[in-house]
């Protein structure tokens, strides 16, 4: 619920948020193989809410037909690797989120280098293959190319960089034989849960001083990234 909460809020957090407070709780595979719905139905709702903009994806084809294969690679590395290595690589990746937060503008400058388009639709697949979350490689390049297009735009390109690899992780873990019925109804449990919480930010989103929010919300995620890092080492 507080990611969903979130999500209504500022826009992003689902898989972020979710995965490093349930990692303090649940074992890490299950748990990520789990958020597979929340996640994708959370976008699919996005989707339906704000509208697609075909014509922007066709635009930048390349880089969400390159989340397909970035996607696979993502769910092998979720299958393989290690419980440490997740949890190191997660930590690792909430710290380089927070950092381009906080350097926006140089972080925008290295997106219009050529083939960064390329480069980051393979790394948000890889991302949301294998955590869900794929905010990093995928939030600045989208908004560089939406600045002078209306915001639903943006919204709807984040929706859709998000949604592309969950459809390819839940029939790939469905196959790998990760994903069962357990896992659907937990999965469903959850969805119900991050839906709640995204129809409350939404309602609570005028009210609630938005950089103070992000400054909660960076704070939390920053103490999460030092527990995954505190638990990967023990």
């Amino acid at each position: 619920m507080l990611a969903g909460f979130i999500k209504g809020t500022l826009g992003f957090g689902v898989g972020l948020v979710s995965a490093t407070l349930l990692l303090q709780l649940f074992p890490a595979k299950p748990t990520l193989m789990i958020l597979v719905l929340p996640i994708g139905l959370s976008e699919v709702g996005l989707l339906v809410t704000t509208g697609i903009s075909w014509r922007f994806l066709r635009a930048h084809a390349a880089f969400f037909l390159l989340l397909i294969p970035g996607a696979i690679l993502g769910v092998l590395g979720l299958l393989v690797v290690s419980t440490t290595a997740l949890y190191t690589v997660l930590s690792g990746y909430i710290i380089v989120f927070l950092v381009m937060q906080r350097y926006e503008s140089r972080a925008y400058n290295f997106v219009q280098r050529p083939g960064y388009g390329i480069a980051s639709g393979v790394a948000t697949g890889i991302l949301g293959g294998g955590f869900g979350a794929a905010g990093p490689p995928a939030v600045p390049y989208l908004y560089l190319h939406t600045r002078d297009q209306p915001r639903s735009v943006f919204v709807s390109g984040m929706a859709a960089a998000f949604v592309v690899p969950q459809i390819v992780r839940l029939p790939a873990l469905i196959v790998a034989g990760r994903f069962g019925v357990r896992k659907f109804i937990l999965g469903g449990v959850a969805a119900i849960l991050v839906l709640t919480g995204l129809a409350l930010g939404s309602c609570f989103r005028p009210h609630i001083p938005n950089d103070i929010f992000e400054v909660v919300v960076k704070g939390v995620l920053l103490l999460m990234a030092g527990q995954l890092m505190i638990n990967a080492i023990v």
